[in-house]
C-alpha cells in the first residue's frame, strides 16, 4: 500500500501523524477502510516502508 501521507513510519513502526487534522473523525475513518485489504507492506511519505503486521498496527490505530 502507497499510503501517502495517511500514515507515517518511526523506527519501522505505523504511526498517524493526525495533529494538522481539521476532522479528527475523517482521519481515523479513512485508517479504519485500510483494515478492509490484506497489507503485506505499507510505504509513506514520512519514514521508510514498513513490513509486517500491518493490520495489527491498523487496529491498535483506530481502537
Amino acid at each position: 500500500m502507497i499510503a501517502g501521507d495517511a500514515l507515517s513510519t518511526e523506527a519501522g513502526r505505523l504511526w498517524a501523524e493526525f495533529g494538522g487534522t481539521p476532522d479528527m473523525g475523517e482521519a481515523m475513518h479513512s485508517v479504519r477502510k485500510l483494515l478492509e485489504f490484506d497489507i503485506e507492506t505499507a510505504i509513506c511519505y514520512h519514514g521508510e516502508a514498513c513490513r509486517g503486521d500491518i493490520r495489527e498496527q491498523l487496529e491498535r490505530m483506530v481502537s
